[in-house]
């Protein structure tokens, strides 16, 4: 039974979950939400605050700065971990399209479900139409993943 209307979308089906602040009830309620992932700056609360649900602040300004990588990675570590652990998770910004679009590729690219930023990007604007990542955003999912990708290589686990 659903308890509000879904504006929001399912990036793992039945686990991972995406929208905007204002959708952040009708997924914990709709879909048992444990860990609600916020990437709003702005956010001094919880969008849905309850004590069954874990939320965690990634403090990502909407207008992206090039200093962001960090923040970006560590959004994209709490959704996959929350995932790892059998969680049922939900992240989101303001209005589900810059912020959570780069987390959403992200995501896809850590769990291996995606392989390059572009085919992330594809993947998860056909999930959720109105992503908008911006290129400073897709410039920083550059730098985490390449990264990532070297760091790897060096190590020789390719």
């Amino acid at each position: 039974m659903d308890y509000a209307e879904k504006k929001y979308h399912a990036l793992i089906a039945e686990r991972v979950f995406m929208g905007g602040a204002a959708d952040v009830k009708a997924m914990v309620l709709n879909e048992g939400i444990e860990v609600v992932v916020d990437l709003r700056e702005e956010a001094t609360e919880c969008a849905y605050p309850t004590d069954h649900v874990k939320w965690v602040k990634v403090p990502l300004d909407d207008d992206t700065k090039e200093h962001e990588a960090e923040l970006f990675k560590q959004a994209i570590h709490e959704v996959v971990g929350a995932y790892n652990a059998g969680k049922k998770v939900a992240f989101h910004c303001g209005g589900g399209k810059g912020r959570t679009g780069t987390v959403a590729a992200g995501t896809l690219l850590e769990l291996g479900l995606a392989n390059t930023i572009e085919d992330a990007e594809l993947k998860a604007k056909g999930i959720r139409s109105i992503i908008n990542i911006k290129p400073i955003q897709k410039e920083l999912l550059n730098e985490i993943f390449l990264n990532k990708a070297f760091n790897r290589y060096a190590n020789g686990k390719q």
